[in-house]
């Protein structure tokens, strides 16, 4: 069986027929992941495109399941999500040719997006996005301005932001 959480309806409808519409169960929020959930063999899509939002909430539901493998499309990788199942990031625009193996093979020809964010800074991101203030982002993610200051400097680094406000026009920020 395959979940797959995702807004883009062609996007699953590509899945579904690519895998002959064999189980492949769309659903609206992460959460609903769990009370899917029916054996080990399986597979999780998680499309985080246009807010479905890798939070605190979905890197538990995330750690927690005990599945064949969870594949999260993203153009980034976040670090340090601990997953029994094995965890992919992919880039979404990845040729529909790829999914069967990225889902069926025992061995997966996979390469890591470039960009990797830590958790703590996809938080911020997705703070900073709702335009709150910095006072704000610092107080709800209980770091130091320090700390959102030295954080927001390696999001614009990586990014290759001169400004975080930049980050508004970029494609990524649907993402978060």
């Amino acid at each position: 069986m395959i979940l797959m959480v995702t807004k883009d309806e062609f996007l699953f409808q590509g899945v579904a027929h690519l895998f002959n519409n064999e189980n492949v169960i769309r659903l609206e929020t992460i959460a609903d992941i769990t009370r899917h959930v029916t054996d080990a063999d399986t597979k999780i899509i998680i499309d985080v495109y246009h807010n479905n939002v890798i939070n605190d909430d979905a890197v538990r539901i995330i750690e927690s399941l005990s599945v064949d493998r969870i594949v999260v499309l993203a153009p980034f990788h976040i670090s340090r999500i601990k997953s029994r199942a094995a965890l992919f990031f992919v880039n979404r625009r990845m040729p529909l040719e790829n999914w069967p193996s990225l889902l069926t093979a025992a061995r997966v020809p996979y390469s890591k997006p470039k960009i990797s964010f830590s958790h703590n800074q996809v938080k911020i991101v997705s703070h900073f996005l709702q335009e709150e203030d910095n006072d704000d982002i610092a107080s709800a993610l209980n770091i130091s301005d320090n700390t959102l200051r030295t954080q927001k400097f390696n999001i614009m680094l990586k990014l290759k932001l001169r400004r975080m406000s930049d980050i508004a026009t970029l494609s990524i920020s649907p993402y978060f």
